[in-house]
């Protein structure tokens, strides 16, 4: 039997007649499926073998587990395929699935060039309701792929699977069938996700797995609905039509409501709860946390023991449900009216705003517990903006909103904010949240998620790259009380996500493949990392710059393309060095950088590369940065004033020790410490250093601060026995002052710049000056 796809060009297969069962091996035995799971969730392949044999399963890659006299087993790791299958359908027989696939079954065909093949169809799950018909695609390494055969492939058979499903169920209502590509570590191209979405085809990446899998393991079986309605939202449930109940219908804050009382078997199918973790770019708010399975359990406990809620749950319509109003005569009230309201019977039809715990608190009780009266408040179809605006003024007294979700949550209810400096996080977080869940941008998935385990990989914060683009200034920047537009801005907020997306993602995409296993490793090798993200956003802010100015480019009209194309021309030199560099060069270059100045650390040594190249690029602060990061001038300032400072810190204690003794006081405190440091603050911030200082802990007096110096010194018991050494005027300070200690907050400042190199601050020409002024004046009168 011969068949093709929709399209002219694609392929024709022929099928073995004698194999279009396409359904077999399955099993729905409770025991054997028990079995199937353990062995699916184990990480490694086992078998037994006579111990004879051994030495060569050796060689193959087994090892020992379990050593016997008649029998040996053996272990060896699952291939990274075999472990996505397995994956997959665990996580849909820990959605209550109780009919899967056993091992592969296949179909056999023969393509249009005449080359034969076998469709093997990775996971099949179904209940009375719904099918899921599963591809598993995998690599071993994160990367691009082309699946366009492997869907045509499936778009061909379809038509056959449909006809096995229907002939398998027949007599039963026809199930709903989910078309399913699950993949991991591939990065999509847009023509194989058009193709894909153009047939039904749905996609999974290994970021919903994760999600999924956290939202099962806290939720068990009666998470299923939540997974489901990802997949057909917006289709009719069946079982669920014509499910009538009393309600008043009013308005409040300008929102019609409908308050009414339902049952958990109701209200679970229908449920739907945008985590923060899923993060769908669908338009809708995701503002809610990981449901908490502690949380879950106590309430399922509480309601055994005959609890239950007087307090409603709060949902969202997401459409206008039936309202049946009672009779006129007896519906007088202009603001209530009572009346029969028709339950939605649509997946994901009943947004939860508030009472997510309280709902699936019912997850795992049996099920004579799903038939008890629940009080619900849902609003109709409001806005999504409002609808997250609510959690928070909800839920921020009962329990902070931790920042990662805060920043999340700006690009929905903050975006046009009239406060620029909001507005410009939230169009940040708006970016942000488009490249993390583009499955085809390098960044995808590379961000952390509150309430989500993170892999490896997800080792980027959503708050760090927020910052990044706000301070690179690529989609706008705040100047006095508006937002100013940036070079990567659009002419609408939606525009300006557009169009950062697809540069920052051409961007990175050359950084990817300038060396795809440093981009993977993540922390591990210091390019996938927070402050190089920051870093990369920051110079390419200058790049825009120079080029602006060197080559007269217009980037603010400039189509995304073309952009991107000579921002990443301009950076080879930047993506030869990732791709060839020794790790240990660049771990020298760009580990260790944390804090802001860390951030500009590392943007300059990615710009010291281009300059390599383009010898006046670079701001002025930068190549004074240059300049002194190989000085030895430097070097020898650093030097000279770490000494002093530790000279000054000596005089004075030696000074007080002398003036005023080292016995004891009643206090138990020596008479120099509390008779010359009159001052409570400086004492107690000496001793808290002191004892954070638990490798090398000195008397508390050596934890003076440069700027402690000056108050003591200028106490009235003490002035006299420092005055020759510490009054010191400055050439413009004016005459007839007591006490010329102005000098020492300037050597304060100089002294953290050489203690604290690696937060990148450098020396003025000023700041030179100084330092010759301190060694003509200061340091002479300094005792040895």
């Amino acid at each position: 039997m011969t068949i093709s796809a929709p399209d002219d060009d694609a392929i024709i297969l022929t099928v073995d007649d004698r194999e279009t069962n396409f359904l077999s091996p399955l099993i729905n035995d409770e025991k054997l499926l028990a079995l199937e799971y353990r062995r699916r969730k184990n990480g490694n392949d086992v078998k037994s073998v006579h111990p004879a044999d051994v030495s060569a399963e050796e060689a193959k890659g087994w090892v020992v587990q379990r050593p016997g006299k008649r029998a040996t087993r053996l272990k060896r790791p699952k291939k990274h395929e075999n472990l996505l299958e397995d994956r997959v359908w665990c996580l849909l027989y820990s959605m209550g699935y109780r009919t899967l696939n056993e091992a592969r079954f296949r179909i056999a065909f023969t393509r249009f060039d005449t080359s034969t093949g076998r469709k093997e169809i990775d996971v099949y799950a179904e209940d009375q309701e719904t099918v899921l018909v599963i591809e598993c695609k995998s690599r071993k390494e994160r990367g691009r792929r082309s699946l366009l055969k492997d869907i045509q492939e499936t778009i061909s058979l379809q038509q056959y699977f449909r006809d096995s499903i229907n002939r398998r169920l027949a007599g039963a209502a026809k199930p709903k069938i989910i078309w399913l590509y699950a993949t991991n570590n591939i990065l999509w191209s847009a023509s194989d996700i058009e193709r894909a979405e153009t047939h039904g085809i749905q996609i999974i990446t290994e970021n919903e797995i994760q999600y999924f899998e956290t939202f099962l393991k806290h939720m068990g079986p009666a998470g299923k609905y939540q997974i489901l309605g990802d997949f057909l939202r917006g289709q009719k449930i069946p079982g669920l039509t014509n499910v009538k109940v009393p309600a008043i219908r009013g308005k409040i804050g300008g929102e019609v409501f409908y308050s009414f009382v339902t049952t958990p078997r109701n209200l679970l199918k229908i449920a739907f709860i945008n985590h923060q973790a899923l993060n769908h770019p669908d338009g809708r708010p995701a503002y809610q946390r990981m449901i908490s399975s502690s949380r879950i359990k106590e309430i399922g406990s509480f309601i055994e023991k005959g609890g239950f809620f007087p307090t409603n749950i709060l949902v969202n319509f997401s459409d206008a449900p039936r309202f049946d109003l009672i009779s006129n005569s007896e519906n007088t009230d202009a603001n209530l009216k009572f009346g029969w309201i028709t339950l939605p019977s649509k997946y994901r039809s009943a947004w939860i705003i508030d009472g997510q715990h309280r709902l699936y608190g019912f997850s795992y009780l049996d099920d004579e517990y799903l038939d008890q009266s629940l009080f619900v408040l849902a609003f109709e179809k409001m806005a999504v903006q409002k609808e997250a605006d609510l959690f928070i003024t909800i839920n921020h007294r009962q329990k902070s909103v931790p920042k990662s979700l805060l920043v999340s949550l700006l690009a929905d209810i903050r975006m046009g904010d009239s406060d620029p400096s909001t507005a410009l996080s939230a169009l940040g977080s708006a970016v942000v949240r488009a490249l993390n869940t583009d499955k085809t941008s390098p960044l995808a998935r590379r961000f952390s998620t509150h309430g989500v385990p993170p892999e490896p990989s997800q080792n980027l914060t959503i708050s760090e790259a927020v910052n990044g683009l706000r301070r690179s200034g690529l989609i706008g920047k705040v100047i006095g009380k508006t937002l100013a537009p940036g070079p990567l801005s659009g002419a609408t907020d939606d525009q300006t996500v557009e169009r950062a997306s697809i540069v920052l993602s051409a961007y990175f995409e050359e950084v990817r493949l300038a060396n795809p296993a440093r981009w993977e490793a993540g922390r591990e090798a210091f390019i996938a990392v927070n402050p190089g993200i920051r870093a990369h956003l920051s110079m390419i802010a200058e790049v825009v710059t120079y080029l602006s100015h060197k080559n007269s480019l217009d980037f603010p009209l400039m189509e995304p393309e073309e952009f991107c194309r000579h921002v990443t021309t301009f950076c080879q030199p930047i993506f030869k060095f990732i791709k060839s560099a020794s790790d240990d060069v660049v771990r020298d270059r760009f580990s260790r950088k944390f804090g802001e100045g860390g951030v500009k650390e590392y943007a300059y040594h990615l710009m010291q590369i281009l300059q390599d190249t383009h010898s006046d690029f670079g701001t002025e602060e930068f190549q004074r940065w240059v300049e002194q990061s190989n000085s030895e001038k430097i070097d020898e300032v650093n030097q000279f004033l770490m000494k002093l400072a530790e000279r000054l810190t000596d005089y004075v204690i030696d000074t007080l020790k002398k003036v005023h003794g080292t016995h004891r006081l009643a206090s138990d405190e020596q008479a120099f410490w509390e008779i010359g440091v009159e001052s409570e603050r400086i004492r107690k911030n000496a001793f808290e250093a002191q004892q954070r200082d638990k490798a090398r802990r000195k008397p508390k007096e050596a934890y003076l601060n440069i700027v402690d110096l000056a108050e003591i010194v200028k106490q009235q018991n003490n002035w006299d026995h420092f005055e020759n050494v510490f009054k010191n005027a400055r050439p413009d300070e004016r005459a007839g002052q007591k006490y010329y200690l102005g000098w020492i907050n300037t050597f304060n400042e100089l002294r953290n710049i050489a203690a604290h190199k690696n937060q990148l601050k450098t020396y003025t020409d000023d700041d030179l000056e100084f330092v010759e002024w301190l060694r003509t004046e200061v340091h002479p009168k300094v005792p040895s």
